[in-house]
């Protein structure tokens, strides 16, 4: 058995679409969906309850995954033979395809994650091997619990974006290698979140990305947690670290 956790939101003909898909898996799977209609916690926030929920549970992998996501019916099997044969992966995904070209990958990992996501892409066939990749895209992914218990729960900073490739940098920080999975597949049609002009979630993108950006680009978020972080400029860090690389040994 393995947990799926689908934060849903909007659309329920997606999310009967998508546990349509995962009933049809080659493997069973333990299906843990958080309705966001009534009690709206945002994606990152609603993936966290459903990883807490699995930790003390008997599996080695969770799988997270979009309600707009539809697997193959053999995904679910060849992620998880990926996971056993690569110990040290933490995180994995599948080839995400287009829902109107199957022979078109839109997502086969992330490149670029600021001020934009960028994915890896083209036709199916330049995808036939397992890749190493920087970071994972969040419509799935299947996570190694031993990770999860070392480098925690997905920042809730990120409220609707951000979350998966911090996740992903996260645990490449601590060692963990991310891969995609060529032989593991599904389409993905993109959701609300993605398609929508509302004010509102534009607004939480933008904070997602100005959160980002503190956190990994400049070290603004050591300047305003620690108790000498106002005095240290990116000017003043960049100087210590020069001076660090001149007494380093050869």
């Amino acid at each position: 058995m393995i947990p799926v956790i689908i934060p849903f939101f909007g659309s329920e003909d997606q999310l009967n679409k998508c546990k349509q898909h995962l009933s049809d898996q080659t493997v069973t799977v333990d299906i843990f969906v958080r309705d966001n209609n009534t009690d709206n916690r945002y994606f990152t926030a609603a993936l966290n309850e459903g990883i807490a929920n699995y930790l003390d549970s008997d599996c080695k992998y969770m799988i997270v995954l979009n309600q707009d996501m539809y697997l193959k019916p053999n995904a679910v099997e060849e992620m998880i033979k990926f996971m056993d044969n690569h110990p040290e992966c933490g995180i994995a995904m599948p080839l995400q395809l287009s829902c109107n070209n199957p022979e078109i990958v839109i997502c086969a990992g992330g490149t670029q994650a600021f001020p934009h996501g960028i994915h890896l892409h083209g036709n199916l066939s330049d995808f036939a091997e397992d890749k190493m990749i920087h970071w994972a895209n969040g419509a799935c992914m299947i996570l190694r619990k031993e990770m999860i218990r070392q480098i925690g729960l997905m920042d809730e900073n990120f409220v609707l974006i951000g979350s998966d490739s911090d996740y992903s940098f996260t645990a490449r920080s601590r060692g963990w290698q991310i891969w995609a999975i060529a032989s593991a597949r599904g389409t993905h049609e993109h959701g609300v979140t993605s398609t929508t002009t509302d004010p509102a979630i534009e607004a939480i993108k933008i904070h997602d990305m100005y959160y980002f950006g503190m956190k990994w680009l400049n070290g603004n978020l050591y300047r305003d947690l620690a108790d000498n972080g106002h005095m240290q400029t990116p000017q003043d860090v960049e100087e210590i670290m020069n001076t660090f690389k001149k007494v380093l040994p050869q």
